[in-house]
Order: structure tokens, then C-alpha cells, then sequence
């Protein structure tokens, strides 16, 4: 795989070198970061502190896009990424000899086109849907944007988020193999009210006529064992504006359809309905170099007494995609929600999956300096329902109050430096999710060098 991977960019490179210049144009990107991590205290529990991280790692991504016209180009996106001084990785001693291909990954390769006003762009590619609460990831596929006029966009948009694989399975009931797909569609317009307030409405389908083996990969619907056939749907709007020096937002989702199941698994009931939901409101003032902002997001949860396996409906907003960053992500708090440095969270923290949660931010910032940025924000969060506790045998909704302090400083154009700083005053449901007796507050301190380009 690693061999494959350098041929093909080796390539891309030699056709973007020897190609006529006439032919097309050649255009080069990337971002790079360097991060310097310390976490302290993630796991809850003061024993074996099993998560508690002291690291650096790097990670580069390089763009390359062969523009043949305004109307068409050809674009990839490759990732490299490295642990100083891990085996296997180009951060070991001697770095040219890595052997594991996981550290190297082709983040997009699509075309982009387009047909008079309309738009087409065809591959592997990066999907958002409703501000990462349902989608933000990489994925292969489709979007057709019809341009109605400058105010009006109405995109369609496919994503193939499962191959069950050609021909029929041979086991029980020799089923054919395409009915393992999974696939979503999502139809996601953008309507300009003025050139300073946007309204972006979706309805969005994701389907399969058995999702038993995608369940094995451990991908969409991971949290819902023995899920076979699925019809989840979502509907919602977002609203983003600005009204003089304020700066406004607004989000709602809400979920239906529903899932196949094993009926021995689920107090007898061979559907769960999805009917889940979410609110998200976020307003900013912006005072010269300052800014003062609050935010507070409210997504559904199921009751202790009323689980899927007994209600036969699954109340907690679904957030497709599995805990590592696959599917939804929407980042928040530093420590709770992934944040800036996006290293890990507590187990029991929410991260970047938002289900089953109150959360509440106010924070500022203030420019110095063109150069220099300070930030402060306080998150407190908590669990929209109680959560059984296994290692306590109780039920808790407490996940904690944060404080996180960020100073950014652009050392030179292009070039900047984040310091960050965060301390978790951590609930039950993080200090004892691994230990009855812990009671540990988590720390990061963390300084990362990026630049774009």
C-alpha cells in the first residue's frame, strides 16, 4: 500500500511537470502543524492515569489541483502524519525507512465542474452537513449544485458511506451483496436573505437494506447492535447573520425514520424510531479588537427508564459515524469536546459526538496586537439525561465546568504559534468512569505551529 501511495503521487507530480504548459495550470496548497502536547488526568482515576499523553507530532497536507478552465478542474489532497520518534512512522529514527501505510492517506481526489451555472464536483471529497452535527468528513460521492440566482443555490448532494461488495452472499438466505450498502442523500439549499443573513435548510435520507456487515467496520450505526435495515431521515435549519456589531447563529435538527433490529435484543420490538433532536443558539458582539460571545446547545437524550430496548425509540440524538472522528464532529470545549489541539477527551467526555447533552459557553477575545490574540472561554456541560455509572452502581448527569485560555501570536505571515492552556473541574460521570474512587480534574497544556498556504 505504501509503494502505491508513492507512485501515485510521484505521478500526479511528473504529469503536473512534464504536462504542456498550455494544457493547464498547475496549482499547489497545504497546511502544517506541529503540536507539543501534555494531558494530564483524562482518564479520571489517579492510578494508572491511562490516558495521560506527553508528545509531539506533525502532520502536513499537501493540494494539488490541475485547473484546465474555469470549468474544470482535478483536485487531491494528501496526508502525511507523524509521532516524533514513534516506530513505524516518518517521525522515527530514520525517517525514510517507515513501513506502516497508515500514516500516509489520500484525503480527496475529485473532479470539479461545471455546466454552464451549475456545479458538479465527483469523488472522494469533504461533506458538511449542519455544522458537523450530522457530518463533517471525508467521503465518497456526489454534489450537484443548481444555481437559481445569486440568492437562491440548491445542492444535492450522494454519499456512499458502505460497499456491501458484487454478486450474493452464500450464507444463510444468499442475499445479495448490494443490499450491505449504505448510502445517504441529502438536499441542502442556500438561501441568502441579504448578503449578511443565510439560511441553509436540509432534509437528508441514509439507507440500507441490511447493514449487519458496515456494523462489523465498526462505522455508522455502531451504536446500535444487530441494525439491519435502516430509513433514518433528518430535517433542520441553520441561520447565520450579522446585524450591525452583532454576529448570530442558530441551528435546529430533528430525526425520524427508523432502524431494523433483532426483536430478542429489544424487549421484543424489531424497529427503533429515530426521533431525536437538537438546538443550537450562539450570538457575538464584536467591540473593535473584542469580542464577546455565548453559546449554549441542547441535544436529546433517552431517559434512564426509557432505553431503546424497552421504549422501542431512540430519543438520544443520533450522530452518525463512530467516538475516533469518523462521520459527525462538531469540536467545542478544549478538553470535553476535542477543541483546538483535537488530541482526545476523557472517555466518558462527549468529544466531538454531540448527543445526550446541555452545554453552555460564554467567552472573549482580545487583539493585542495584529499579531498577537488572547481568548478565554468557560464551557459547563452535562448530560441532557442521567447516565448509569457502572463503577458506582448510580446515576449521574455531571460532566463539568471548563476553563480554556488560548494565545495565538503570528510569528510571521503565514506562520503562527497557539499556546493553550485548559483545566476540567470534572463531574462524576468523567472521574468515575474508569475507577468508583476517582476524582482527578483534567489538564492540558498544549502548543501547536501551523501555517497554510
Amino acid at each position: 500500500m505504501k509503494r502505491l501511495s508513492v507512485l501515485l503521487v510521484a505521478a500526479i507530480m511528473v504529469l503536473a511537470l512534464t504536462m504542456p504548459a498550455a494544457a493547464f495550470e498547475n496549482e499547489f496548497g497545504g497546511y502544517w502543524r506541529t503540536r507539543f502536547i501534555t494531558d494530564l488526568g483524562f482518564s479520571g482515576e489517579n492510578k494508572a492515569n491511562s490516558q495521560d499523553v506527553n508528545l509531539t507530532d506533525t502532520r502536513t497536507r499537501l493540494y494539488y489541483t490541475a485547473k484546465f478552465s474555469d470549468n474544470l478542474k482535478f483536485v487531491n489532497k494528501f496526508e502525511f502524519n507523524a509521532t516524533w520518534g514513534q516506530n513505524k512512522t516518518y517521525g522515527q529514527l530514520g525517517a525514510d525507512s517507515t513501513s506502516d501505510s497508515n500514516y500516509f492517506r489520500l484525503k480527496a481526489s475529485y473532479v470539479d465542474f461545471k455546466l454552464g451555472q451549475q456545479r458538479f464536483t465527483v469523488g472522494v471529497q469533504d461533506f458538511l452537513l449542519a455544522r458537523g452535527y450530522l457530518m463533517n468528513d471525508d467521503a465518497s460521492g456526489i454534489k450537484a449544485i443548481f444555481k437559481v440566482n445569486d440568492a437562491v443555490y440548491l445542492p444535492l448532494i450522494y454519499m456512499k458511506t458502505f460497499e456491501g461488495g458484487s454478486g450474493r452472499n452464500t450464507g444463510a438466505g444468499s442475499v445479495s451483496n448490494s443490499d450491505y450498502d449504505l448510502s445517504s442523500y441529502v438536499f441542502y439549499p442556500t438561501i441568502y436573505l441579504n448578503k449578511d443573513n443565510v439560511l441553509k435548510p436540509h432534509i437528508a435520507y441514509l439507507f440500507s437494506e441490511n447493514y449487519s456487515k458496515a456494523t462489523a467496520k465498526n462505522t455508522v450505526l455502531s451504536t446500535i447492535p444487530g441494525a439491519t435495515k435502516v430509513d433514518a431521515w433528518s430535517a433542520g435549519l441553520e441561520y447565520d447573520g450579522t446585524i450591525g456589531m452583532f454576529d448570530l447563529g442558530a441551528t435546529g435538527i430533528f430525526e425520524f425514520g427508523d432502524v431494523t433490529v433483532p426483536a430478542a435484543w429489544y424487549g421484543n420490538h424489531d424497529k427503533l424510531n429515530f426521533k431525536g433532536y437538537l438546538f443550537d443558539i450562539f450570538g457575538g458582539v464584536n467591540l473593535g479588537p473584542a469580542n464577546i460571545h455565548v453559546k449554549g446547545i441542547y441535544a436529546s437524550g433517552n431517559k434512564a427508564n426509557e432505553d431503546p430496548s424497552t421504549s422501542g425509540d431512540i430519543k438520544a440524538f443520533f450522530t452518525p459515524g463512530a467516538k475516533d472522528n469518523v462521520g459527525a464532529s462538531y469540536y467545542w470545549a478544549e478538553i470535553m469536546g476535542d477543541g483546538i489541539i483535537d488530541n482526545q477527551t476523557p472517555a466518558a467526555a462527549p468529544g466531538d459526538k454531540i448527543s445526550n447533552v446541555i452545554i453552555g459557553n460564554i467567552g472573549a477575545s482580545y487583539k493585542v496586537l495584529p499579531t498577537l490574540k488572547f481568548a478565554a472561554d468557560v464551557w459547563y456541560a452535562k448530560k441532557a439525561e442521567n447516565v448509569y455509572l457502572a463503577t458506582t452502581k448510580t446515576y449521574s448527569d455531571a460532566l463539568g465546568t471548563e476553563l480554556d485560555l488560548v494565545v495565538t501570536y503570528t510569528i510571521v505571515d503565514n506562520l503562527k504559534l497557539d499556546l493553550v492552556g485548559a483545566y476540567l473541574w470534572a463531574g462524576d460521570v468523567i472521574t468515575k468512569s474508569v475507577d468508583k474512587d476517582g476524582n482527578t480534574n483534567p489538564i492540558e497544556l498544549a502548543a501547536m505551529l501551523s501555517l497554510a498556504f
